[in-house]
């Protein structure tokens, strides 16, 4: 893992890019504390306890209709604009 001040990777971004490009993951500081953290593969979110739990309230609530609509939602109504 590296390490960059912000006032490096803004002088060198195209360096900065091309560490996490050859896989590395690359941790942005100002003033000594981490900010930013680059990496070569996508998050998942899905790890985040907290994000999972919101997901799945909202999946509850599509699944068991929306209120203002008095239940399931038909075709019609999901795609009427």
């Amino acid at each position: 893992m590296g390490v960059m001040s912000i006032r490096e990777f803004n002088k060198n971004t195209s360096a900065a890019f091309a560490k996490v490009e050859a896989g590395e993951v690359l941790e942005i500081t100002k003033n000594g504390k981490v900010i930013a953290t680059l990496s070569p593969k996508p998050v998942n979110r899905m790890d985040d306890a907290e994000y999972r739990a919101a997901y799945e309230e909202m999946i509850a609530l599509f699944r068991g209709g929306l209120p203002y609509l008095g239940g399931a939602a038909s075709y019609e109504e999901r795609t009427a604009r």
